[in-house]
Order: structure tokens, then sequence, then C-alpha cells
């Protein structure tokens, strides 16, 4: 704009301003955002500044000819020059809206200041701002408020708006009616008042929360947004309680703090939720209290839950360790099984199996039932598999047990009629054997062939007693014994049955393990189980026989029944023979059931082994691989009762495992002594005679520990058998009985070389303890003196 264009000399015409005062106009005027303007009392433009011209895309020169009308068409110019009065004076504002030159809309705040020129009328000088931007602002601000406003009328949740000193805002509907302040004067009012209805469970949890969140103007920026969450439960004025949750968030807005605290009542939720817990609680003690396997599988074969019975069943500790199987191969004996149960439950949902075989941890081998049912995803693909696994072990073994013994049942009803048959013949046969031997027409030849077919006739009435034993529902025997003494007692017996080719290790222990048992029957079963192996064995190899006690504390299953906890002794005849297939452990107890080829042996062997056990409560276990031998153990309940030999060591009298030679003429004292000395738990070998004391010895020199002698003994006396056996044994201790005067010269001699003597008569006391002092004080004489 120059002074050309006419308007700074029309304002020099009005105002007369001097040349400083309109430089400095001029400076103002092209410097200012604002548009100016001067006009006369019409409206007509007198002036128009560059800025005004930019904001209507107008020229000032074509301004200039137009007037106030012609670019606000509205009435704001009209009632803003009315309302400054006609003396011509005042300022006025107001907002209107412009047009461009090309009819754009233009929003304008514009204040006019009228005031006269003598003698040239009223004149209005006007200054136009472009509040575009702040329309815009303010519109969108009232389109948020009306959100907001439309929002917390909408909400079921209290809201409410609180200032940085914790007084209310502003509270939407719900708020007020829950605190029952629908009259809605709530503005300026403090927090706990507006709360005041209420009386929380934690107040003081409350308040810190407040504190915590509306933080004053100390509070460090890092605080921005922050928000706090709290679980309360409220009394409310009607006595009902209400459990809600409290979100408390504070803001910064310009330089001061607001918060915003939302109340959600939750009372259905927490309520809903309790009975979700409840019933999960339910479902999961359900789940872990059921005596059968429960689980979760994915298709794939990959266990995702089980409970405390499977870890049970399948010899787990954990779940953990579970989760990490690949059940096809880990679980089941026969993977392709797996693969076929999974085909079916995918084809109709659920599938069963009974007396399927699964393996646990051990590998050994259990009997199920396994009931399975598919869970599907939305678009009909299997997720999930549970099911129950029910162990049938036990019943299977129970039934297997019940078809045995209705055969052996079926055996002892022919066995007795047999029996008694057999017998008459047996009978028959010996009696008229013996009548023949003592016929005058008897030769020696003769006499001999009917010897041997006495001997065969008894070894025959001995089958039929044995197999009459096993089966027998007759009252045994029944003694509190050491059944380690059973077993030494038959050490002899057992070398003779097994043979020269096999070795014999023997393991009894010296501490009486009391058993209350039929002697007789448990040496039949014995040496059943030792014949057995030596047949396994084909006369070459190791039989291992150990007596030994052993607490069961838990129940054991075996293939007899179940061992219960409790403490046993136990035989144990091990072979190195050929073994067995471990299918077959199952069957060798079965009546008639045997694993010889050559047709000769009946298998009744075993099934009377098992008949005689479980007459006195207890149980077989056998243990056995193909090319590794077998292991038969019989259980015995170890008797409460005291045997002789642990009442007899109460006295004071020790007993003992070793071997004595017992050499007395007097069959009755012989006798005596060699039962009383069993009882005490020692070998005893007795001979009638000197001559048999010495053949004897020659014969087992190694196994005898002491010689117990008769010093008068007709034929060889006991002073000769000592000093042969001393030739063999010098080192063989010897304890001399006699009946005559220790005075006597012969007496004297033996005594004067330290020879142990007892005389006649004496108890059977005094003499277990001479043989244990003699025995206890050799094993005291150091090595090598």
């Amino acid at each position: 704009m120059t002074e050309t264009d006419g308007s700074i000399s029309e304002f020099d015409r009005l105002f007369g301003w001097p040349d400083v005062c309109r430089s400095l106009f001029r400076v103002l005027i092209t410097s200012i955002r604002e548009g100016f303007f001067i006009t006369d009392g019409q409206g007509a433009f007198l002036y128009v500044s560059p800025s005004l011209g930019m904001m209507l895309d107008h020229d000032p020169g074509q301004l200039l000819r137009m007037s106030i009308d012609d670019i606000d068409p509205g009435k704001g110019f009209k009632d803003a020059s009315r309302a400054m009065g006609a003396e011509g004076y005042g300022v006025s504002t107001y907002e209107t809206t412009l047009k461009r030159r090309g009819g754009e809309p233009v929003d304008a705040e514009v204040t006019l200041a009228r005031y006269n020129v003598p003698a040239e009328g009223q004149r209005c000088v006007g200054l136009v701002r472009h509040i575009g931007d702040r329309k815009r602002a303010e519109t969108a601000l009232r389109e948020s408020e009306e959100r907001f406003k439309l929002f917390s009328h909408a909400s079921q949740e209290a809201l409410v708006l609180l200032n940085d000193a914790g007084k209310v805002l502003y509270a939407n509907p719900a708020a007020l009616k829950i605190t029952g302040r629908e009259d809605r004067r709530v503005s300026d009012m403090e927090i706990g008042e507006f709360l005041r209805p209420y009386q929380f469970s934690d107040e003081q949890k409350l308040e810190m929360a407040i504190t915590e969140v509306m933080p004053v103007s100390t509070i460090a920026e890092e605080m921005v947004g922050s928000d706090r969450v709290l679980d309360l439960s409220i009394m409310g004025a009607e006595g009902v309680e209400t459990s809600i949750e409290l979100c408390l968030l504070s803001e910064k807005v310009g330089d001061k703090w607001h918060m915003i605290a939302l109340f959600r009542d939750v009372t259905e939720k927490k309520n809903a939720l309790e009975r979700l817990r409840k019933s999960e609680e339910k479902f999961r003690r359900l789940f872990e209290d059921t005596k059968d396997a429960v689980f979760m599988s994915t298709p794939e074969g990959k266990i995702v839950d089980i409970n405390k019975a499977g870890l049970e069943l399948f010899g787990f500790r954990n779940k953990e360790e579970m989760v990490e199987l690949d059940v096809a191969q880990d679980l089941y004996c026969n993977p392709e099984d797996r693969a076929s149960f999974r085909a079916a439950i995918e084809t109709y949902g659920s599938a069963s199996m009974h007396d399927l075989a699964l393996k646990r941890k051990d590998g050994t081998v259990i009997v199920v039932s396994i009931t399975v049912n598919a869970v599907y995803d939305e678009v009909g693909n299997v997720v999930i598999f549970h099911g129950i696994i029910r162990d049938l072990t036990g019943i299977r073994q129970l039934e297997q047990q019940v078809r045995a013994f209705q055969k052996i049942d079926a055996v002892r009803e022919l066995i007795g009629d047999m029996a008694h048959h057999f017998n008459n013949i047996l009978n028959i046969i010996v009696g008229n054997a013996q009548l023949a031997k003592i016929s005058p027409d008897c030769t020696e030849e003769v006499g001999s062939y009917l010897s041997a077919i006495e001997e065969e006739v008894f070894r025959a009435a001995d089958m039929v007693d044995a197999l009459l034993t096993s089966g027998s529902r007759h009252p045994m025997d029944m003694k509190t014994v050491d059944v380690g003494s059973v077993v030494r007692d038959f050490e002899k017996m057992v070398r003779r049955i097994i043979g020269d080719g096999i070795t014999i290790v023997l393991s009894v222990p010296s501490t009486p393990i009391p058993a209350k048992i039929d002697v007789a029957r448990i040496a039949q079963a014995f040496l059943n189980l030792v014949v057995n192996a030596r047949e396994a064995m084909d006369g070459a190899g190791t039989l291992t026989i150990r007596v030994y006690a052993e607490d069961m504390t838990d129940v054991t299953t075996t293939l007899d029944g179940k061992i219960m906890p409790g403490s046993y002794a136990v035989i144990s005849v091990a072979d190195s023979g050929r073994g067995m297939e471990r299918s077959l452990t199952e069957k060798i107890f079965e009546p008639f059931y045997t694993t010889d080829t050559s047709g000769e042996k009946k298998g009744l062997g075993l099934s009377v082994v098992l008949g005689i056990v479980k007459q006195h409560g207890g149980f077989v276990i056998c243990d056995s691989e193909e090319g590794k031998g077998a292991t038969f153990k019989i259980y015995l309940p170890i008797s409460e009762e005291k045997t002789k030999a642990q009442r007899l060591m109460e006295q004071g009298i020790g007993g003992g495992t070793e071997t004595v030679l017992i050499g007395e003429d007097e069959d009755a004292l012989r006798k005596i002594a060699a039962d009383f000395l069993k009882t005490l738990g020692y070998r005893v070998i007795a001979a009638r005679n000197g001559e048999e004391a010495l053949a004897l010895f020659r014969e087992v020199s190694g196994e005898i520990d002491i010689a117990l002698m008769d010093i008068a003994m007709p034929g060889m006396n006991g002073l000769d058998v000592y000093h042969e056996i001393r030739k063999m044994r010098p080192d063989i201790d010897v304890l001399f009985m006699t009946g005559y005067s220790l005075d006597a010269a012969n007496i004297s001699t033996i005594r004067e070389q330290g020879i142990s003597i007892i005389r006649k008569p004496f108890t059977m006391i005094a003499l277990a303890r001479r043989i244990r002092e003699i025995l206890d004080k050799e094993k005291a004489i150091p090595t090598g003196v």
C-alpha cells in the first residue's frame, strides 16, 4: 500500500496526522495479521489494510469500491453499530461469517469503534481476526463434550471426575444413582462426602490409593497416567453388601491434575467366579481322589493332565515325568493298539477297550480297561482326548487263581479216590512180597528181588502221601521252628538229590527266623523246588539256596495272590539253568502243566508246592528269564512265638549253626542229644557206634566242627575213633562222654592231655553249654598260635 492509492491521504485528510505518526501507522498496519478497515457511517470502505485484502482474497483497491455489506451480508455490523448508540462512540465485538471473493465463508471476530469527524460525520474503525481454527477447536471440543456426555450418561458404570483438590467436577447419572444423589448438586463436593452413603470394608486402603493417585503440585512427571484398581466391599445405605471394582486414573490437564474414578459393580462377576472356583475345586477333587486313572492327552499321544491314581498306576512320581512321554511307545505294549484306538475314537467320538496291555515305568505289564472320549473344536477337529483307565491286573490274576484252585480241587477229589484204591493194591503187593520172602523156597537172589519190590512199593506210597499232603485239609502238625534249621537239616539230602556236577551255595543266618509250620510239609515243598532246579540245569550249574527275613512294607502282587505288609521268612531256591519265558511263569503252578517236553513229567510238583505254602498262609514268587535261570521264593509269615532255641538262648543257653558228630551206642541218649542240639540250631550227624562214626567222619570230615563221643562203645571205642579222626583233622575238637569216675586211670590220662570230658548223667543244658564253650574257645585262639 502506498500513498498513491489515496487511502493514506484520506486518513491524513481526516486526522491530519504528522509524518511520524503516519510512518508508525504504516508499519503497524502492514505488520499485524489481523485485518483493519475504516468505513463511513453507511459502511462504505474508506481504508482497507493489505492483511484484510489477503484474508478475503481481494485487492485493497477493489475493497475501497465496496461496503461492509458486500463482505458481511449478515446483521452483525448493523447490530453492533446500533448497540454503540447514536452518539457515535463506543466499542463492540461480534462474531460473523465474512465472504471471500469466490464466495467462500470466513469465520471472523470483528471489533468496531465509532467516532465522529467534524464536518464529515461518523466513521467506523474495525479490527478483523480470522477465528476459523478456534471455531474448529470449539466445534471439536463441543463434539467431544457431547460424546463424553453421551458415553457417561449411557454407561452403567459410575464415573466421577475430580480436580486436584479432590473435589467433584462431574458425576454421571450412574454415579449419582449409586450414591443416591440424583439431585445432581455435587459440584465442589469433597470425594469423601460424595461417597458417604457407603461404608467401605477398607477405608485406609481407599484413602491411601486416592493419596497415591491424586498427587498435589509436587507430583513427579513420571506419575502421569498412573492408575490403581482396588477391589472393595461396600455396605450400602440399605445394608446390602456389594463388591465393587474401583479404578482410579490421574491425568494432568494443563498445569492442573485431575482424577477419574470409575466404580464397577462386580458382585455378580465375583459370585460367578466363586461358583466357577468351587466347580473347578469340586472337579479337581473328584479328578484327584478317584481310584481310577483319569487323564487328558493330545491326539498325537502327549499327556496333558493325569490324576494321582494314574501316576501310581504307571509308577511315576509326578506329572512332569509323564508329559514328556510318547504314549504309544512308552505306555502301550503294542504301539499299534494306540493307532487303532485313536482311529476308532476319531471315527465314533469315543471308544472303549477291555484287557488292553499297557506297561509301567519299570516295564511291568498291566491289564487295564480304558474308555476314551474326544473333544472337538468349532470346525470339527479333535483337539483333546479324555478318558478313564481301570486296572484289571488284580482281577485277572484272581480269576486265574480261582481257575487254578478249581483245577486243584478237582485233582484233590481224583487223588483222594485213587489213593484209597492204589494203597490197597500196594498193600497187597508188599504183603505178598513179604510172604514170599519168608517162604522156605525163597533163595537169597529171589529175596533181593522181593526187597527191591518192597522198596519201590514204599516209594510209590510216599508219592501218594505227597499228593495227599498237598491237597489235604486235615490238621497239620504246626510248630514254631527256625526256618533256617529246617533247610540245614536237609542239606545232606539236597546234596544227594543234586549230584556231583552241580555246585551248591547255601546261605543260612545264624539268627533264628521263627515260623509256625508243619516241618514235613515245608520240607517237601522245599525239596520239590530243589528237584525242579536240578532238572532245569541238566546236571551242571550252580544251585543257590538262601534263607533270610524280609519286611514287606507295601502290598506286593504276585502270580498267586498278594503279599500283604508284614515280616516273612523266605526260602529262596535259585538255579543257573535254562530259565523260561515270563509268560510261562503264570502257568507253571497249574496242576498238570509242565515245561518238560519228554512226556515223562506230569507237572504236579509246583502245584504241590503252592498248595502246601498256601496252607501256611504263605506265597510263592517265581522270577525267571529264558537263558538266565529261575528263582523260586517261598514266603512264610514270621511267627511271634519263640522257638525252643530262642527260649533256651534267653536262659543263657547258647546255640549255633556248627555241625556236631555224635557217637553214642545208647539209642535213647543219642536221639535226645541229637534232638536237643538240633533245637539249638546245630546240624547233627549221629552214629550208633565207633565204626559208623569214623565212616561218617571220613565222608564229611571238612564239615564237622566238633565230635561228641562216648568213650565206652562196643567194638571201636571213643578213644580209638578220636585217634583216627585226629590223623585226618588234627584241629578237630572233641568232647568225651563217660559214665566212669573222672579219677579212673584212662579218664585221668585223657584229662591230662587237655581233652574235654562231660560225666554222665548230665543235663542237656550242661551239654549245650560245654559244646558252646569249646567252640567259642577255639574261635578265640588267634591265627598262627
